[in-house]
């Protein structure tokens, strides 16, 4: 039997990210089996004798202070928020840029010409989020609006209800009433859209069709319980977990040692999940917005342009026209591009057959459905996570 290790986690478990964290901790620990997790509040940071005896801290601190008291522990310390700019500890967190390319993506798929951003300026993670979104519409020619209030974090956000409100409710509903009709809104995480939700349910804002809302964590109760249910990008911190439980790992065993390790592991996001507060398209005539949202529900079926006959109530010539003006290609073309760009997520972020791919966009057959995306992308499936 190896030594056993005690592990000390000063962590949050109140909303899904927290939780999904620890939980892939646990699944490290279980790998080793030779781990011994301790939970404990961000509030134990302050008292020595929980710190005795143990062999290595994953802590998630929004506040330098806190993060420098565990460091003076001379402990191995990883860093799970990584707000404190501290060449000496070692962090682990999600790729927030990638994160927000991929909510700029998919909010210009869907055709918004108007976006925006909301999140806590000052707080590491948010920044990082808005200038990657900024920067990603700025190639596409747009621009975002950003509300610029200061909210630097405190370890409050992890357990005090009252400070996961807004700082300002009335200045951020000032801010939300002046954006322009058919604005599409990144917000930092689940909680910010939530906030931003009600405060559009007041004042007037209808969503999703004036404004559409996306946040970031995934928090399924939080996503699903809302006045309309939030669209999300899941952070994936169940690998951010693991992947801070290897590093701390590494750090312990001398592997790595804490000095060598100046630098921040960031870990792929998982997928982005739509719900109602994104399922729209800021197009007029209101039958092609009917008819694109129709397309993304019913992806896993086959759909041709005399499907989409039937939703739009027009003729033939019409709805070509029209999707050339509005979309820039026919039905038929815009149904398969929709499916191969599904075909391509699947295969860049799932493990799973290509049969199966093959089912999820609509193709019974799965040799026709290579011939098609080999036709769509000038390779085959096979080949598609290495191009």
């Amino acid at each position: 039997m190896k030594d056993v290790k005690t592990i000390i986690l000063l962590f949050e478990s109140s909303y899904e990210y927290g939780r999904e964290f620890l939980k892939g901790v646990a699944q490290y620990a279980r790998e080793r089996r030779n781990w011994h997790l301790r939970l404990y509040p961000l509030a134990v940071a302050d008292v020595k004798n929980p710190l005795a005896g143990c062999d290595g801290i994953i802590a998630r601190s929004a506040e330098a202070a806190t993060m420098q008291r565990l460091k003076a522990s001379g402990l191995p310390l990883v860093d799970a928020f990584c707000q404190v700019q501290d060449p000496d500890i070692v962090g682990v967190d999600s790729n927030h840029e990638t994160i927000a390319v991929m909510a700029a993506k998919h909010l210009m798929h869907r055709h918004f010409r108007n976006f925006a951003y909301c999140g806590y300026r000052g707080t590491r993670y948010s920044d990082m989020m808005a200038a990657a979104f900024s920067r990603t519409l700025a190639k596409a020619g747009h621009k975002c609006l950003e509300y610029g209030i200061l909210e630097k974090p405190t370890d409050a956000v992890f357990s005090d209800n009252g400070a996961r409100k807004p700082k300002s409710p009335r200045r951020l509903a000032a801010w939300l009433a002046k954006l322009p009709s058919r604005t599409a809104i990144f917000c930092a995480n689940d909680l910010r859209a939530y906030n931003v939700l009600n405060i559009c349910n007041e004042i007037g804002r209808n969503v999703p069709s004036d404004i559409a809302i996306i946040g970031v964590d995934n928090d399924t109760v939080l996503c699903s319980c809302a006045s309309v249910p939030l669209s999300s990008i899941d952070p994936n911190a169940f690998n951010v977990g693991h992947t801070a439980a290897k590093v701390l790992d590494d750090l312990m065993e001398h592997r790595t040692s804490q000095q060598d390790a100046r630098s921040i592991h960031y870990v792929k996001p998982g997928d982005l999940i739509e719900r109602e507060s994104t399922e729209t398209y800021p197009l007029d005539p209101s039958w092609l917005a009917e008819a694109l949202v129709h397309v993304d529900a019913n992806i896993s079926r086959p759909l041709s342009a005399h499907n989409l006959l039937k939703i739009a109530g027009v003729s033939h010539t019409a709805l070509q026209k029209t999707f050339k003006r509005k979309v820039g290609m026919s039905p038929g073309r815009y149904i398969l591009s929709v499916k191969m760009r599904e075909a391509q997520r699947l295969l860049e972020t799932k493990k799973i057959l290509v049969k199966e791919i093959a089912m999820r966009t609509g193709f019974p057959d799965p040799k026709y459905f290579c011939r098609t995306y080999h036709a769509y992308f000038g390779h085959p499936p096979s080949l598609a996570s290495v191009e």
